[in-house]
């Protein structure tokens, strides 16, 4: 076996770390859970008040950059230990959900602007989208080639 090969294998801090990584791991999962009944508690908050908690806001990002810590760590991105080893990651200013951008951010028909979509139509149309003229002899447009059908009264 390789000399360095050895040595990293036998390396206590690899694994030391190895220890760190499987309990974050278990962290992690943990902080999973959290997040999901947050999210959950956080709908239901909104259903019965019509605006999210703010405290709850604050937590749920502590939260997030909690398992972002542990994510970097668990990828070797970083040898910075999250909590409990290091402090809580605190959050100065977490802004409210603003209720325009809330609405704006909705699925319905109202979240699109009909006017902007008209006149994007009318600049974007080219010679295949061309309004197709039609008369009284029956045509047919399949696919941008008209085929013509001699109608019964025309017979030559």
């Amino acid at each position: 076996m390789n000399d360095e090969v050895r040595q990293s294998v036998m390396s206590t801090s690899t694994w030391t770390r190895g220890l760190f990584m499987i309990l974050f791991a278990l962290i992690y999962q943990m902080a999973e859970l959290v997040i999901i009944l947050t999210c959950i508690f956080q709908f239901v908050a909104k259903l019965i008040t019509g605006q999210p908690n703010e405290r709850l806001l604050v937590f749920s990002e502590e939260v997030s950059e909690f398992i972002l810590q542990i994510l970097q760590f668990e990828t070797f991105n970083t040898e910075y230990k999250p909590f409990p080893f290091n402090p809580w990651p605190e959050l100065e200013d977490v802004e409210p959900v603003d209720q325009e951008t809330d609405e704006e951010a909705s699925y319905g028909e109202d979240a699109i602007d009909e006017d902007s979509v008209d006149e994007e139509t009318d600049s974007e149309q080219t010679a295949d989208e061309a309004p197709v003229e039609t008369s009284n002899d029956a045509e047919e447009v399949i696919e941008g080639e008209v085929i013509s059908a001699e109608s019964p009264d025309k017979k030559s």
